[in-house]
Formats: structure tokens, C-alpha cells, sequence
């Protein structure tokens, strides 16, 4: 007798081991393919043993919870799932993203089947956890997190929706031409393609175009806003103009100046000319010395900013705004680098019109064969989603 009238279905996917094997039919040909290309066969071996006896662990864990059904991710977009189900994955991150989207409601707890090799955002328990996870969830006792969406729509109809990001541009990643459309401008593009991010993805490939951007723009127009390179403590000449043995050469009549200027800042009244002399004397006595004014630090004057416009959406699983980033805009004479970054909401949704002969194509969380062809003629309208996501955490 099963302790719910449930079905329980884990998503699983294909390892990399797997993956080799399909191509390579034998464990051997496999071996070698993989050494051939510099890989570690055994590190490849290991981690497929590993991922599968989580599988194991999670299942025998909830056997007796209800029926369990054994779903692999590429099935994903054919099956049906029924209301009450409940859904396990057993990452990485992106399967509990890519399955997010085919569930109707239905919450979705992500289990990290090895976590010495994955982070896990998204996969905060354990194999072993699981029947008690699934417990507390039917029993209302675990927190939901609310996960926003993002859905492109072609003019046809046709849709698709992203829990972490879309890609718009050639399949290739060659040169994409288009035109944008946002918040009443339009402008030709040719780019490697356009990343639209939704709070939950926002942390992934978003953060490598901005970390990428970040470094190109500290290098040619100096410090970017907010780079670690800026120094926290500010270095200051010393108010005593102290004069020591340095780096930078002073000339005598500069050091003779510079040892006055001590002595009179700090006692005008007592200073003397004898004592002047024997410190500049002792400065000087060493023949070839160089001296340099001696810095100290003083209290730093940090640079002070107002929030970030995108405060309101990284790391915000449940914003209601999206954000677009084209990756490698090139200026020319008939396309512009204007329209490159920005936000979307519902009011203010991206357009993008395809110019794009063949290859065109718009993917969603990395799924480059879960997508909607893009090529010329072919408008897409990126907006939030009607329908959110539900992770248990």
C-alpha cells in the first residue's frame, strides 16, 4: 500500500558518458575518443557512476510514497503531466529550468545528485532527503519560490518560453542580422545574437556577456563602474611633506626646498637654519641616494552610486521584468550599436525583426533543438510569460 495516492515523476538525464556512447557504440571506442580529444575517461566514469546511484538512492528513498515513473529530459516536451504529480529532478540546475516550463503548477524539487561536482542553486537537497522533502511539501510545510518566465511569439502564432534565458540569433553563433525594436526606438543590428534573461537566469550567461563587457570596457576607456579594481584606500602625500629614500630622484636645490618646508610647517617659531642644514646634510650625504615624497594612506572616498537598474531583477526569481543584452554589436554604415541593453516588462515588451536568410533561430535555456525557427520576414515579440514556475526550496 503506498503512503499517497500520487504518481512521482524523476527527471533524469543522459551523462556525459552516455552521450559519447550513443556515438561511439562501444565502452572501448568511447575510451578512446574521449583520450583522443585530451579528456579524463575516468573522470568521465566516475562522475555517470555517481549520477546513477543518486537515481537509485532517490528512488528507493520515495518507493513507498507512490508510483514512481522514470521520465528522461528529452521526453520532456511529449509528456503529459497530470495534476497531481509529483515532480522531482535530479539535476544539474538546468534540467530542474528546462522542466520548470512543461509543468502546469505543479511544484518541482530539485535533488543535486553529486554535490562535490555541482553548485546547485536550484538543487538544494540531497538524495537521501527526498521522501522527507516530498512529505513536507504535500503537507504544506516547505516554502514555494515563484520562478517568472519569459515567452517569445511570432506573428504566426507559435510560442516558446525560457525559465532561464533566449537566444536569438543564428544557430551557427556566426553574425545575426536584424532589426530592434524597444521602448519606441528600432535600429539594424549585426551581432552574435541577442540574450534575453529572466531573474532566475540572470546569475548564468547574462552574467558572462556583462563580466565580458565589464573587462573589454575597463581596458579601453579605464575603470568600469563598480570594477573590483577600483582602490579602496586613496593614497595621499603626507601633510609633513616627510621626505624619504625612494624610487623618484629629487635634484639638491628640490631636497634643500623640501627639508625648509618641514622644518617650517612644523615649528616656524623654533626651526633654525643650523638644524636645517645638518637634516639636509644627512639626507644628502650618501652619495647616488634618491628620495621620494613618502605617501600615506587616508581615509578612503569611495565612489557612491544610486541602485543598479538592474537591482530589481538579478537574483529575483519572481521579477516582473526581463533584460536584453546583444552580444558583439558591430557599428557600421547600416547597423547601429545604440539599442543594446535594456529592460522588459509587460508594457514595454522587445521586437526583433528577423533578416536572416537561413539559420535564424530562437532557443530557450540552452535547448539549442528546443526552438522556433527565425529567418527573414519573422517578427518575435519577448515578453513575460502568463504562467510561472514553482521550485520548492
Amino acid at each position: 500500500m503506498k503512503e499517497y495516492d500520487r504518481r512521482i515523476v524523476v527527471i533524469v538525464r543522459e551523462t556525459r558518458l552516455e552521450k559519447v556512447l550513443a556515438s561511439q557504440n562501444t565502452m572501448t571506442q568511447a575510451k578512446f575518443y574521449i583520450g583522443s580529444l585530451g579528456g579524463d575517461f575516468g573522470e568521465y566514469e566516475a562522475e555517470h557512476n555517481q549520477y546513477n546511484a543518486s537515481i537509485q538512492e532517490t528512488r528507493q528513498a520515495i518507493e513507498g510514497l507512490g508510483k514512481v515513473q522514470l521520465l528522461d529530459r528529452k521526453y520532456l516536451p511529449n509528456f503529459i503531466f497530470a495534476e497531481g504529480d509529483v515532480v522531482l529532478a535530479v539535476g544539474q540546475d538546468g534540467l530542474v529550468a528546462n522542466a520548470i516550463k512543461y509543468l502546469d503548477n505543479q511544484p518541482i524539487i530539485g535533488v543535486n545528485p553529486d554535490a562535490s561536482r555541482w553548485d546547485g542553486v536550484l538543487l538544494p537537497f540531497a538524495p537521501k532527503d527526498a521522501a522527507r522533502i516530498i512529505r513536507e511539501t504535500l503537507a504544506g510545510k516547505r516554502r514555494i519560490e515563484e520562478v517568472s518566465m519569459a515567452k517569445a511569439r511570432l506573428q504566426n502564432g507559435q510560442e516558446l518560453l525560457a525559465v532561464n534565458d533566449f537566444f536569438i540569433g543564428q544557430r551557427t553563433h556566426v553574425s545575426a542580422r536584424y532589426i530592434i525594436k524597444h521602448a519606441g526606438a528600432q535600429e539594424p543590428q549585426s551581432s552574435s545574437g541577442v540574450i534575453v534573461s529572466t531573474g532566475l537566469g540572470s546569475t548564468g550567461w547574462l552574467k558572462s556577456v556583462i563580466a565580458g563587457a565589464t573587462r573589454i570596457s575597463a581596458s579601453v576607456i579605464g575603470r568600469p563602474y563598480g570594477a573590483k579594481q577600483e582602490s579602496e584606500n586613496l593614497m595621499a602625500e603626507d601633510d609633513m611633506g616627510e621626505i624619504t629614500h625612494g624610487a623618484a630622484e629629487l635634484s639638491q636645490e628640490e631636497a634643500q626646498a623640501a627639508v625648509i618646508r618641514k622644518f617650517m610647517g612644523a615649528n616656524k617659531e623654533t626651526a633654525s637654519i643650523e638644524a636645517m642644514k645638518e637634516d639636509f646634510d644627512r639626507l644628502m650625504g650618501t652619495r647616488g641616494a634618491t628620495l621620494s615624497r613618502k605617501k600615506k594612506p587616508v581615509a578612503a572616498r569611495k565612489k557612491s552610486y544610486g541602485p543598479s537598474e538592474l537591482s530589481s531583477v538579478i537574483g529575483k526569481w519572481g521579477s516582473d521584468e526581463l533584460i536584453f543584452a546583444v552580444r558583439e554589436p558591430f557599428p557600421s554604415k547600416t547597423t547601429g550599436t545604440n539599442l543594446t541593453f535594456g529592460k522588459i516588462s509587460r508594457d514595454a515588451p522587445l521586437r526583433i525583426e528577423s533578416l536572416m536568410g537561413e539559420n535564424g533561430v530562437i532557443f530557450s535555456d540552452g535547448m539549442e533543438n528546443d526552438f522556433l525557427a527565425f529567418n527573414f520576414g519573422a517578427e518575435a515579440a519577448i515578453t513575460l510569460a502568463e504562467k510561472r514556475g514553482h521550485i520548492v526550496v
